[in-house]
């Protein structure tokens, strides 16, 4: 009887519903609360947002984190949660308004982390992304909370963001001959780059041909280093430098039949520029270049 008694209470036990169980809010209410892309969630909101993610890392916002929505602003909004069912979000950590920052994790050169400035509340503050900082979250915990309308992502840092993203998803291979003749010289390029390319915003490579040429055909090569249209004259002429050092090397490489280069404000480079070129990959200015600078592991 007693075994009985417990049975029948165990059944009439019920599991709490969680917020996924409960019925899911109207998805016009994102757009009416104003999400759109690179909006960020509130800091008293950053518990709930995380506890839906799929992987959000540390911080709660107390300590200055912020979550910051990518997803294009069309699918965010789209009043479908079946077609659209999560947002990308990426953890934002804070490094205050005075902190000096790496050049070369400015600019999206570096596809692993990106230093970037966002405005709170009328200041403005360096930030980092990393890559293991991404999340998926079910997009209706949106439909529900308001963006925090105490940070501004201005257009600069907006053109920073998407290019950083942009250089994640897009890498350059290159042919094998091409790889074995420059494997010295490119050592070259990337302790110059190191050393001194901090002012560039990204570098564009074109070859002659994208093929496997035999050896007694070399590649033509031409490097085109874009800069900020505001960049003064004295660090413009140290970017030139640079590459004509760059340029001269690849030249005296076995296997490369020349190479030229140039310096183009970003605002003034062409679309052509992407259909000629290919982004550079910069993977070596990472953080593990530096002692004790190491990516974190996933929380």
């Amino acid at each position: 009887m007693l075994f009985q008694r417990l049975i029948r209470r165990l059944f009439r036990i019920r599991i709490a519903p969680t917020a996924e169980d409960q019925p899911l809010p109207a998805a016009e209410s994102i757009k009416a609360r104003g999400w759109r892309q690179w909006s960020c969630v509130a800091r008293a909101d950053i518990p709930w947002v995380r506890d839906g993610a799929s992987h959000a890392g540390s911080g709660n916002g107390t300590d200055g984190t912020r979550l910051l929505v990518v997803t294009q602003s069309c699918d965010l909004v789209h009043p479908d949660y079946g077609n659209e069912p999560v947002v990308e979000i990426f953890r934002c950590e804070s490094l205050g308004p005075d902190y000096q920052p790496d050049g070369n994790l400015t600019a999206g050169k570096n596809p692993r982390s990106l230093l970037v400035r966002l405005s709170i509340a009328g200041i403005d503050s360096w930030f980092q992304l990393r890559s293991n900082g991404r999340a998926l979250v079910p997009r209706h915990r949106l439909a529900t909370i308001d963006p925090d309308a105490s940070v501004v992502v201005t257009d600069a840092a907006v053109r920073i963001l998407q290019r950083w993203i942009l250089n994640r998803t897009i890498r350059t291979a290159f042919p094998d001959a091409f790889n074995e003749r420059t494997q010295k010289v490119r050592s070259k390029l990337e302790s110059r780059l190191k050393k001194g390319g901090a002012s560039l915003l990204g570098l564009y490579i074109k070859l002659s041909s994208w093929d496997e040429l035999p050896r007694d055909q070399g590649y033509a090569v031409d490097f085109v280093g874009l800069v900020d249209e505001g960049l003064d004259r004295e660090h413009r002429k140290r970017i030139e430098r640079l590459l004509g050092e760059v340029a001269r090397a690849f030249e005296e490489t076995d296997g490369i039949a020349s190479c030229d280069y140039q310096v183009q404000d970003e605002e003034q480079a062409s679309l052509n520029l992407l259909r000629t070129h290919r982004l550079f990959p910069l993977d070596f200015l990472s953080l593990g270049d530096k002692s004790g600078g190491d990516l974190p592991p996933l929380a």
